[in-house]
């Protein structure tokens, strides 16, 4: 079985100011913790979604493989349908979003063991909040995806209510799910 982890790195960072992906925590742009963790996991193969004026600002690594939004800017289930349509030999797709800077090979893993045909993606929760930006998908997802794109509908919410999902709860205090959205989010001392 084949699956793949994907980095989603092609928002326009609004609330940041500039783009946080690029951004250093721990001596590693924030991009790279997501990616380590899926590399550390041997995912196969590695897929990096941005867009084209992002492209050139990414470290280049012969491990990845590059997704380019078109359109960009159209929100993750956008980005979901377009690796779903590129990657057909594809049958799991670990989408993590850049932004996580706990993001870790051992929460990679916990979700990997909990994959079944039974089920279409995997989320996890946390005190009852979804983190669909940090989970799996199947191939199935397909269909529903095309069918939302198709009505200009973006939320990841709504593709969860139609499809069979694996939720999967996290302690309350578990930082992995810790993003960056504005500059006020840092972890307080842990800046570079």
């Amino acid at each position: 079985m084949k699956i793949a982890g994907v980095v989603l790195a092609g928002g326009q960072s609004s609330r940041f100011g500039r783009p946080k992906m690029f951004e250093a925590f721990e001596k590693l742009p924030l991009y790279q913790h997501s990616l380590l963790a899926l590399k550390q996991n041997k995912l196969s193969p590695l897929l990096i979604a941005t867009n084209s004026e992002l492209l050139p600002l990414f470290q280049q690594d012969d491990e990845i493989h590059w997704m380019i939004e078109s359109p960009a800017h159209q929100g993750p289930l956008f980005a979901l349908h377009q690796l779903l349509q590129e990657n057909p030999d594809v049958e799991w797709f670990f989408v993590v979003a850049s932004d996580m800077p706990f993001m870790n090979h051992t929460f990679i893993k916990t979700l990997l063991h909990k994959i079944d045909d039974c089920y279409d993606a995997v989320i996890p929760q946390q005190a009852g909040r979804i983190q669909p930006l940090a989970a799996l998908y199947r191939r199935t997802v397909l269909v529903e995806t095309t069918k939302l794109v198709a009505e200009n509908r973006r939320s990841m919410k709504a593709l969860l209510d139609v499809i069979r999902v694996n939720y999967v709860d996290f302690k309350k205090d578990d930082l992995v799910f810790t993003n960056i959205n504005s500059q006020n989010d840092w972890p307080k001392g842990d800046l570079t």
